[in-house]
């Protein structure tokens, strides 16, 4: 049985994703966060779930992740690991100066990716066949927003990441590419759209439709709407398939985000 790896499974897309890959036979699934009771309720939530273990791991922690996959837990040496989904991240505005949270975003999502596909490495590239390693960043990679520099800056590292291990990985078979979402119903978008209603002196639901009415789609993703897509690049990784479908998309950041930007 081959096996995925999903960080940040624990709520929004990576959960959506879990949820969906899941339902692929011949596939097994290692959900990572740092919060265990989140964890474990998405994995009662899914199909077949004694295939799949999940645990509290900090991505930013190079050596506790390293020695995680090593252990018996993960059992990458008896089930192959053919899919990493590098999906950890935080969000919110930072500012310079005392309590400046410039450090702990990037911490997380851009040193916590680059920790997560490099521990992973070794392992995918013992893999036989075609790999996917895949990142969530942002439409906020494209273009700035005041007041989140930290994020911004993050989220754009993430496309140079991808480019550069793209080139490196592709000819060991390992796909490298990055998802670019707008906004999605999930509860750091919810608690973005909140402060921006709070900052407003307006409703929530007010917040929202004016960001709706800035999009072409007129809407929001689903968390499930951006998990088809990751579910589409890792079509074809499940055991006993003959090949991966997708064989030469690689150095690519997929925009998914209601037309918010359009390169």
């Amino acid at each position: 049985m081959n096996t995925i790896l999903i960080t940040g499974a624990g709520s929004g897309i990576g959960r959506a994703t879990a949820l969906a890959l899941a339902e692929r036979s011949g596939l097994r699934l290692l959900l990572l966060g740092r919060r265990l009771e989140p964890l474990k309720e998405v994995w009662n939530e899914l199909a077949n779930r004694d295939d799949h273990a999940f645990a509290s791991v900090d991505v930013s922690l190079r050596e506790e992740l390293v020695a995680w996959l090593d252990g018996a837990q993960a059992s990458l040496d008896e089930h192959p690991l053919v899919g990493v989904f590098a999906n950890a991240g935080i969000g919110g505005p930072n500012s310079f100066g005392e309590g400046d949270r410039w450090d702990e975003i990037v911490r997380i999502n851009l040193t916590g990716t680059y920790n997560t596909l490099l521990a992973c490495y070794p392992y995918l590239n013992k893999s036989p066949g075609i790999k996917h390693a895949l990142v969530t960043s942002s439409v906020l990679a494209r273009f700035g927003v005041p007041g989140q520099t930290a994020y911004v800056a993050s989220k754009t590292g993430l496309l140079g990441l991808v480019r550069s291990l793209a080139v490196e990985w592709s000819p060991q078979g390992i796909m490298v590419n990055a998802i670019c979402p707008g906004w999605v119903e999930t509860e750091m978008a919810k608690s973005s759209i909140q402060a921006m209603a709070d900052a407003q002196g307006i409703t929530y639901d007010e917040s929202k439709a004016q960001q709706e009415a800035i999009l072409p789609a007129k809407r929001v993703s689903s968390p499930e709407e951006i998990a088809q897509w990751v579910d589409f690049l890792f079509s074809g990784l499940a055991d006993g398939c003959d090949k991966s479908r997708i064989e030469t998309f690689t150095g690519q950041a997929l925009d998914v985000n209601s037309g918010s930007w359009m390169g």
